[in-house]
């Protein structure tokens, strides 16, 4: 088993000390783990170290200014400077040293043509964004299918949080395009995707689980619940306070911006159950239980119409706030006596009845079913390349024979339709409706001193046949005369389809 950790993973643990960590460098020398990083990963990991130095050391330059020199603290202050840059310039060669101290090995990029980069950018293939961007993460994805290439019967575990570029609509699974991708080279189902090391142990371990194991039913006798609670509260609960949170997961308004944990209540209903082996005798376990929390977000729309639950941010520098119910999920790390050492949440969200995911689900199935139904059509040789032009609805100019138009503006009137929806061979024949463009006529109501919209205007429209409008269909916009914004970032980031 081949475990390829992103740059998530560093970003989230740079001095690589977390429960997670730990347990990994266990888990990798009693499971037989490969753990592989990709030199772009430690580059990256390196610029987004130095970065927070960056960060940090213009912090202490505040406080120095307002305080050194009256509490006689320059030179402590001076010396925290240097250790700061100190730690700066030898970073790599540590980060290095902890992936070596692992077991493990930097990969250099894979051997790809530029054009082929160039392609995936300007096809807008993931892990590229819409706006073609994502030159290292398709870099990384492409070493994951070398090494699967190269690796024919492992199995291998691709640990990224980078789910807008990676994953699905759903968040559940790699993207289709990069499920494509592995179909194309024969490793469907032998790449995994996880979001962050103690997810991938945590799956793990049920297939390398021993309940004979002595050290194991040692722990599982010991266990101490109370101090358990204890420690979780004192020592974990308090890390997750100014929290980014993922409003899918949580719950929260389809336009909520930048959601944060801004207090949290303590433990109720805890649930531990014991994992796997971990070093001296001791074990690892996954942790549950639910808390109230108090989360503040922002609104893409100031003046939304808040669910219910949901307060205007008085007295808080965000848009709104909500207090509910949440459940957390983690990795703790047991001593031999049941008794905690070290933990860390790896999953925040929402209860699963919570009306908060109704719309989150309802967003996420349609657009989903609107790939499916289009996918892989463009690729068919039954289907004439001049096809998807023709599905781009024409506008005669001489309909309105005014010469002080821009001639601009006829492009600018030319709807366009995506080809990349184009991509399977079962076509839902609403899909055709659904690509239907609007047009609002009140777009021209002061163009023109007399002018007849929907005369004029839909006569001359050369659509094809399945678009051909009547003056029938003369309700050419919406409710609201909006053309719908599909969203297809996780936390407000949108695109338009």
């Amino acid at each position: 088993m081949i475990v390829i950790l992103d740059t998530t993973v560093f970003s989230s643990d740079f001095t690589c000390s977390g429960t997670a960590w730990r347990v990994l460098a266990h888990a990798s020398k009693t499971w037989g783990l490969q753990i592989r990083v990709p030199e772009v990963v430690v580059a990256e990991a390196v610029g987004g170290y130095g970065r927070e130095i960056e960060n940090a050391s213009l912090a202490v330059e505040k406080i120095v200014t307002k305080y050194a020199g009256r509490l006689g603290l320059g030179q402590q202050f001076g010396d925290l400077l240097g250790n700061l840059q100190e730690r700066h310039r030898d970073y790599q060669e540590r980060l290095t040293q902890l992936i070596e101290d692992l077991g493990g090995a930097v990969l250099p990029p894979p051997e790809v043509p530029h054009m082929e980069l160039a392609r995936r950018a300007t096809s807008r293939r993931k892990p590229c964004d819409q706006k073609g961007d994502g030159y290292r993460d398709t870099l990384n994805w492409l070493l994951v299918l070398e090494t699967a290439q190269s690796n024919p019967g492992e199995t291998i575990f691709w640990v990224t949080d980078n789910s807008s570029d990676f994953a699905n609509e759903e968040k559940n699974d790699l993207h289709e395009d990069l499920l494509e991708d592995l179909e194309g080279i024969g490793a469907i189902g032998r790449v995994r995707w996880f979001n962050d090391p103690s997810s991938l142990l945590l799956s793990l371990a049920a297939s390398h689980y021993d309940e004979s194991s002595d050290d194991l039913r040692k722990v599982r006798d010991n266990l101490q619940r109370g101090a358990i609670t204890e420690f979780i509260n004192t020592s974990i609960l308090p890390s997750v306070v100014k929290k980014s949170v993922s409003s899918r997961h949580c719950g929260l308004p389809l336009d909520s911006l930048t959601p944060e944990i801004l207090a949290v209540q303590g433990v109720q209903s805890l649930d531990v159950e014991v994992k796997g082996v971990a070093e001296q005798g001791g074990a690892f376990a996954e942790f549950s239980f639910t808390a109230e929390v108090l989360i503040g977000l922002d609104l893409a729309e100031a003046e939304s119409e808040l669910p219910e639950g949901f307060e205007r941010g008085d007295g808080v520098d965000r848009s709104a706030t909500v207090l509910k119910e949440i459940s957390f999920r983690g990795l703790i790390e047991l001593d031999s006596y049941g008794r905690p050492v070290s933990g860390e949440v790896s999953n925040i969200a929402a209860l699963s009845g919570d009306p908060g995911l109704a719309p989150w689900k309802s967003k996420g199935s349609g657009l989903a079913s609107l790939q499916a139904a289009l996918s892989g059509f463009q690729h068919h040789p039954w289907v004439d390349p001049a096809f998807l032009e023709a599905l781009r609805p024409k506008l005669d100019p001489k309909v309105f024979g005014s010469p002080l138009l821009d001639p601009k503006i006829w492009e600018a009137l030319h709807p366009k339709i995506d080809p990349k929806f184009f991509t399977g061979p079962v076509v839902d024949p609403d899909v055709w409706e659904a690509l239907r463009p609007k047009i609002d006529p009140k777009v021209f109501e002061y163009m023109f001193p007399k002018i007849n919209p929907f005369g004029g205007i839909l006569d001359s429209m050369a659509f094809p046949s399945g678009f051909r409008m009547t003056a029938a269909q003369g309700q050419l916009d919406d409710d609201d005369g909006d053309t719908e914004d599909v969203d297809e970032g996780e936390d407000g980031d949108e695109s338009d389809v």
